[in-house]
């Protein structure tokens, strides 16, 4: 990780960096509570130890969705509709989603779901999610949900459904989140997409596409993904490996390439180093040692930056 310096190293020590919490702690009386759940099969269960030895415990709350229950990884057998294939993704997800709902809903501020290729800096993601904005979006809205204050026993929140946006097919009002990177959902969101959506829209259909079915389902309860770029424009949700964000540039046509495609759409978009948020969230395709590999170069685990 530290020996090669190729764009994963530009990227992570040059234009990413975790906040600083101890100082960001100083200024909160109360941290909210995050719960993460990766999912993924017991064939990949090889992977699990690299995210528990390095971004999984910074989560308040963190498990496993397996095909199979193994408590040294905190993997649970989740069993839903249909087969277990890449082409039946939506019932997996789907029951994900009603399972945290079911067991975690009353102790957690936050849900953040994504598959077992997920790096988190926890650090960042805390920061958002806490920041003036995101409390602001959130105040004073339609669902009621159990309040986080031990001055009172309820409050409401507006759903918010945080991710990754993306244009489907260019068309802006056909607006998901990328699952790559995950998304994260507040109480009221989490609330109604099970309570509501889940139960009425989509429940036996299979498909590989869960990240539409989702923005589909919220949208026809009018939640839609909010905007999480940053003030400079640059994305905190980050769908690739960090080194992948560094070197690509769209080609002139951007119309022949899906993620430009995908993302121009929807305002202007820095390329490069600046594409990916100084406070970045998350990122995508991080497998095995590429989790050790990102976190040191995140954690200033190596001698020199």
């Amino acid at each position: 990780a530290c020996a090669l310096r190729d764009n994963d190293y530009k990227m992570m020590t040059e234009q990413v960096s975790v906040v600083d919490v101890k100082a960001h702690d100083a200024v909160r009386r109360r941290r909210d509570k995050i719960f993460c759940l990766v999912y993924t099969i017991a064939e990949s269960h090889d992977r699990i130890p690299y995210i528990r030895e390095t971004w999984g415990p910074k989560c308040d709350g963190f498990m496993v969705g397996s095909t199979k229950t193994d408590a040294s990884i905190g993997a649970v057998e989740i069993p839903h509709e249909g087969p277990e294939e890449y082409n039946n993704i939506w019932q997996k997800v789907r029951s994900m989603w009603s399972y945290i709902y079911d067991n975690y809903y009353q102790d957690y501020d936050w849900f953040h779901i994504g598959g077992d290729d997920l790096f988190l800096l926890v650090e960042n993601l805390r920061l958002y999610l806490e920041s003036d904005e995101i409390r602001a979006a959130q105040n004073d809205g339609g669902v009621t949900v159990p309040s986080s204050s031990s001055l009172e026993s309820s409050t409401h929140q507006v759903p918010l459904f945080l991710g990754r946006r993306f244009a489907y097919q260019g068309d802006v009002n056909n607006v998901f989140l990328s699952g790559g990177s995950g998304y994260t959902l507040n109480k009221a969101a989490l609330k109604i997409l099970v309570v509501e959506g889940l139960p009425k829209y989509f429940p036996h259909q299979k498909t590989f596409s869960e990240d539409t079915r989702l923005a589909e389902i919220f949208r026809k309860l009018s939640v839609f993904p909010y905007d999480t770029k940053d003030s400079h424009g640059s994305e905190r949700y980050n769908p690739f490996m960090p080194g992948h964000h560094w070197g690509y540039r769209p080609p002139s046509d951007m119309s022949k390439d899906w993620y430009a495609k995908y993302t121009v759409p929807l305002g202007h978009v820095h390329w490069g180093k600046e594409h990916c948020s100084k406070h970045s969230v998350a990122f995508h395709y991080v497998k095995k040692d590429a989790q050790k590999k990102l976190y040191a170069l995140a954690y200033g685990k190596c001698a020199s930056k």
